[in-house]
């Protein structure tokens, strides 16, 4: 063989054992990251996160045996508020003697009577009264600044106010006598008549359930002497 051509095949030979071997250090270069993988530092960074809240949980468990545990002892805390009971139990029977007694004062009831007009009739005390003069006669009223309420007395053949349909029955009978009734939502009329004198009993309540119970004491009261 040439010694030309044996040089060549010599340097061919040691080109493919320095290809082969950093073929091989490639490979091993690539390989050795492989195996040093991140999850093992993920592991390392998870482990302690993890271990805190194992830890957590027990302390918390303590906490609320701790919590627990006075509980019991605080069953002696009952037999004093059962012992203060009885006394509060006191304040209510001193207060229903006393609201009575000012609720009679309030309501107390008075009699009003004019024996020229021949009638009588029950107010409330909370009201105060006064006589006047009107164009059909003489007018009783009996004030109250949530609603007045008033006797308007005429001779016979006149009325203190006008109806183009009064009729009278006994739906409503006061003192003996028949009666027209007219009811609105702000008040209530009601006509009768004796023998020489015509009645209007006026009640202004303007809807107010107390004022409308009021009146129909008011007007039941009513008496002719």
């Amino acid at each position: 063989m040439d010694s030309k051509n044996t040089k060549y095949l010599v340097l061919t030979i040691v080109l493919l054992i320095l290809s082969g071997f950093g073929i091989f250090w490639m490979f091993k270069i690539k390989s050795v990251p492989a195996p040093v993988q991140e999850s093992p530092q993920v592991a390392q960074e998870v482990s302690p996160t993890t271990t805190p809240e194992i830890a957590t949980t027990p302390e918390e468990a303590t906490i609320s045996s701790e919590v627990a545990t006075p509980s019991p002892t605080k069953k002696l805390s009952p037999t004093p508020t059962i012992k203060i009971t009885p006394t509060i139990k006191i304040i209510p029977t001193l207060k229903p003697t006393l609201v009575p007694t000012e609720i009679e004062e309030k309501t107390k009831s008075l009699t009003f009577t004019n024996q020229n007009d021949a009638f009588s009739i029950v107010y409330s005390s909370s009201r105060g009264e006064f006589t006047d003069k009107e164009t059909s006669g003489n007018r009783y009223t009996f004030t109250n600044p949530a609603g007045n309420f008033a006797v308007h007395v005429a001779p016979s053949g006149t009325w203190a106010w006008s109806h183009s349909n009064r009729s009278f029955n006994s739906n409503l009978v006061i003192s003996g006598q028949n009666t027209f009734r007219y009811d609105n939502d702000t008040q209530t009329i009601v006509d009768l008549q004796s023998s020489d004198k015509n009645y209007t009993i006026q009640c202004v309540h303007n809807g107010k359930e107390a004022l409308k119970t009021e009146c129909e004491e008011f007007i039941q009261s009513f008496n002719l002497l």
